[in-house]
């Protein structure tokens, strides 16, 4: 992290005076510079947004090769303005790290595992020198993402958190082919990255997959919160079991978060909804907490199976929709928690009312 920096170093005068429209310029992510993979050290950049627009691994709802543009494009709004004060945690990541948007990995049509394999490649490349930040894609990203990153900070072991509708725990996915987004979870788990003690899911419901997968993952040591566990449960309390069960003797952490752990209503641009999931503050509490109790050094982040044309506010991506929206929004809050850690706060310093919230006790009315 680059000390005394802010926005400015990023956006320059535009920071203060940003008057351009949404519709113009160049949709990098937050309109971030645009850097290459290989001058991120150079260029001295703390974290590296990188797209992996995959969606031959996917079983149901194709779409999701269009997510990290839509995501692109839904951080675009408001631009106006560039900066990023978060009024609830008191924070603006861009005061605190160098960010750039490295583009896309190449990914071969037809070619799912090519396309795999290019995405570990992209990703080792941004984690030697950065942090990654991965806009996906179906879910199967995570398995390469996880892989490039882990390789190439030569971590031993791994902690894994993981929000998602489904355990993506199958030997052979949904349908037989072994790197599909259902079978990712299971890929990482048989090439040792990670151990079942420190895998914790987050919000799984519904029918896939079945009990003995799950009696698989207990056996394991893996653990998981359904999404009616999440409603009923205290949110704090399930993050610090996560988070205690990713550290404990693990090199690193990589957060995943796949897009239809939400409940349709809120995020329905995904391939596979699934009625009664989380809702924004829910999850959005839950990923803030979990990344302010972890080391941003050893840190990776991926966002998946954003489908723009699913969304139902969303029929171009010219400027985002509700779910590419709800993406762009955990990105920020990832980098904003990133940045406390950095500093070891658990909060920053949001502007607050003079007088405290809620009711004021008026005085009595004096007796006559």
């Amino acid at each position: 992290m680059t000390d005394e920096r802010s926005g400015r170093d990023i956006y320059g005068e535009e920071y203060d005076e940003a008057n351009e429209p949404i519709f113009s310029g160049i949709p990098s992510f937050l309109k971030l510079p645009e850097v290459d993979r290989d001058e991120l050290d150079e260029e001295d950049v703390d974290i590296g947004i990188i797209g992996a627009p995959l969606d031959t691994a996917t079983t149901i709802r194709p779409g999701t090769r269009y997510g990290p543009r839509a995501i692109r494009a839904a951080s675009t709004v408001p631009s106006p303005p560039y900066r990023h004060f978060n009024i609830e945690t008191g924070v603006d990541p861009f005061d605190h790290y160098s960010v750039a948007d490295t583009g896309d990995a190449t990914v071969s049509p037809g070619d799912t595992r090519k396309s795999q394999l290019n995405i570990e490649e992209a990703v080792a490349e941004v984690s030697e020198q950065a942090t990654p930040i991965v806009l996906g894609g179906d879910h199967s990203i995570s398995y390469p993402d996880i892989k490039g990153w882990a390789e190439a900070n030569d971590y031993d072991s791994v902690g894994l958190i993981h929000f998602d509708c489904h355990a993506d725990t199958g030997e052979d996915g949904l349908t037989g082919f072994e790197y599909d987004h259902g079978a990712w979870v299971k890929r990482c788990y048989d090439d040792d990255l990670f151990e079942g003690e420190n895998y914790t899911l987050i919000g799984p419901r519904g029918f896939w997959p079945g009990p003995d997968i799950y009696e698989d993952m207990r056996d394991a040591g893996m653990k998981w919160y359904t999404a009616f566990e999440v409603s009923e449960m205290d949110l704090t309390d399930i993050v610090v079991d996560a988070v205690q069960r990713a550290t404990d003797g693990t090199d690193a952490v990589w957060i995943s978060f796949d897009v239809d752990v939400m409940e349709p209503a809120y995020a329905p641009g995904t391939g596979e909804p699934e009625p009664g999931g989380l809702i924004p503050r829910e999850a959005i509490y839950m990923v803030r907490e979990a990344v302010k109790r972890l080391d941003p050094e050893n840190f990776g982040f991926d966002v998946v199976e954003v489908a723009p044309q699913y969304d139902v506010s969303d029929t171009n991506s010219y400027n985002g929709g509700i779910t590419s929206g709800f993406a762009n929004r955990l990105v920020l809050e990832v980098m904003g928690s990133m940045a406390l850690a950095e500093e070891g706060k658990m909060s920053g310093e949001p502007i607050k009312p003079k007088e405290p919230l809620g009711p004021t006790e008026s005085e009595a009315p004096a007796d006559d």
